[in-house]
């Protein structure tokens, strides 16, 4: 499998982004809580959780990636790919994007250890003997993904076959899985994730693999985009009053 690159000035501006993003909860920690130890401090560990949960997750998507490898050069695959969410320069990342004869697969890594559960995309981890939940459903954050990046390739490459781009969670260290009636599939472990990726029909042709690569790795964001306009609200009613005569 052959790993491939976007261009470092679309990385440049997802990364300025997430640094905007950053500054906003920055500024909403200082509001809320001053400009004294206390802010700082909350800050601090705003900046050291982040840290921490990247480090952790990119060491889970190296030893993914790692293991790809046994596939043939046919096969491409970006790490921490991004992709267009809609038309205004929105961007979203993907862990792994990987490109093959047997479709397209857009895989989401969770290094969570632990017992988890999910029925309709709501999740909940084991703490103890209690079930909490969950805020941010990493299956539905998966099929958001799926929906975007379809949405994106037919509109560039025409032509693709229907249901050729899945979009995976693998969480590879988990203790437990029990999941029930979700958005995408959900693996336990990468060799079953691998032996999945395997049984898929085959869908794509060489050429259309490396029209697809191509597309993604050629990616920019659209000059002079514009913000989506917010819907405009109606108008309030006003009670006439009634005149005097």
């Amino acid at each position: 499998m052959r790993t491939l690159q976007q261009s470092s000035k679309l990385r440049a501006a997802f990364q300025e982004k997430i640094t905007a993003k950053k500054s906003a909860v920055h500024q909403e920690i200082h509001q809320a809580l001053g400009d004294n130890t206390l802010g700082g401090l909350a800050s601090f560990m705003y900046e050291f959780k982040q840290a921490k949960n990247q480090l952790k997750g990119s060491m889970g998507e190296w030893g993914v990636s790692a293991i790809f490898q046994c596939f043939s050069d046919t096969w491409v695959m970006f790490n921490n790919a991004l992709i267009p969410t809609n038309n205004s320069g929105g961007l979203t990342e993907i862990d792994h994007l990987i490109i093959g004869t047997k479709g397209i697969f857009l895989l989401e890594i969770k290094t969570w250890k632990g017992s988890f559960t999910a029925y309709n995309d709501k999740w909940k981890r084991r703490e103890g003997n209690n079930w909490v939940a969950i805020t941010n459903s990493p299956t539905s954050q998966s099929a958001y993904h799926q929906q975007m990046f379809a949405q994106w390739i037919v509109s560039v490459v025409p032509a693709l076959p229907n249901s050729c781009v899945y979009a995976p969670v693998v969480f590879p260290i988990a203790k437990w899985l029990g999941v029930n009636n979700c958005s995408v599939q959900v693996f336990q472990g990468v060799p079953a994730l691998l032996q999945a990726m395997t049984s898929c029909p085959e869908c794509l042709t060489e050429q259309q693999i490396q029209v697809i690569a191509s597309a993604v790795a050629n990616y920019q964001i659209p000059e002079n985009t514009t913000p989506t306009p917010k819907p405009i609200p109606k108008p309030k009613l006003v009670k006439r009053q009634n005149s005097s005569n």
